[in-house]
């Protein structure tokens, strides 16, 4: 029952809460950000975390809010506006880059962005928010072998235990990209779920396979509501996403034959 219930909860992720700008979609302005989550709060979601699924006592209409990356501007500038409206969210970390710059990623133009310090992981899980594992480094799981999958899944959740004191229930997977042994290779660590995006298969009310709905800069009140409206039974929303989420596709190639991070 507890999968069913997921599969009617409508999950967004969003990564960089900022005004900065870069090349890519992934920054949503702080003020775009509040008006989305004032809109959420106006139509009477109540935002819940993985931990708060617990069996069929869920409100009205739940919906559950992801940050990928773990990006310091979670804490910053998401942080006040989910409190402002009583909502919490599940912030996936890259524990291997914990207080760091995102040198993982391709920056292209030389535009890097810092990931949350340990004081601040600390302080978003004493405000109600859940924190969840995006592995140790960032490199598509699909690219590795079985023992460095399984390492990236388990070290990286010991290293979120030592930092908050509970072990975190959901992994996100890097890029979204997953297939069947790294999904095995979840539930031998302990998760509970696991997170894509737009991609990947095995999908259909499987609790290591949760599908979300990426938020972009670009998206107004208006495109959220009808991203969370239609959810996955718009074929030309599904399009403008896939069109959308592409490009990050090829960041594994970038990083194993330019960055040679494999």
């Amino acid at each position: 029952m507890m999968t069913q219930n997921l599969s009617h909860i409508p999950i967004l992720t969003y990564h960089k809460i900022t005004d900065r700008r870069e090349i890519g979609l992934n920054t949503v302005p702080p003020g775009r950000f509040a008006e989305h989550i004032k809109y959420l709060w106006e139509e009477g979601f109540t935002a819940l975390t993985f931990s708060d699924i617990t069996g069929n006592n869920l409100p009205s209409r739940p919906i559950i809010i992801t940050f990928d990356d773990g990006y310091s501007s979670v804490y910053h500038q998401a942080l006040p506006t989910l409190m402002k409206h009583e909502f919490r969210a599940v912030v996936f970390i890259i524990t291997n880059y914990i207080g760091k710059e995102n040198t993982w990623d391709a920056n292209l133009g030389g535009i890097t962005f810092s990931h949350l310090n340990k004081y601040q992981i600390k302080e978003l899980g004493i405000c109600g928010m859940e924190i969840g594992s995006h592995g140790m480094s960032h490199r598509s799981l699909t690219f590795l072998t079985a023992e460095t999958v399984f390492s990236e899944m388990n070290e990286s959740r010991q290293k979120i235990f030592e930092i908050i004191g509970k072990y975190p229930q959901t992994i996100a997977y890097p890029f979204g990209l997953q297939n069947r042994q790294i999904r095995e290779a979840a539930v031998e660590c302990g998760y509970r779920y696991g997170c894509v995006n737009l991609w990947g298969s095995g999908r259909v009310l499987n609790p290591f396979c949760l599908q979300r709905i990426p938020v972009y800069r670009t998206d107004s009140v208006k495109n959220l509501r009808k991203k969370i409206i239609t959810g996955w039974g718009n074929l030309s929303e599904i399009t403008k996403l896939r069109i959308i989420s592409f490009p990050a596709l090829l960041t594994p190639f970038y990083q194993k034959f330019i960055k040679k991070i494999y």
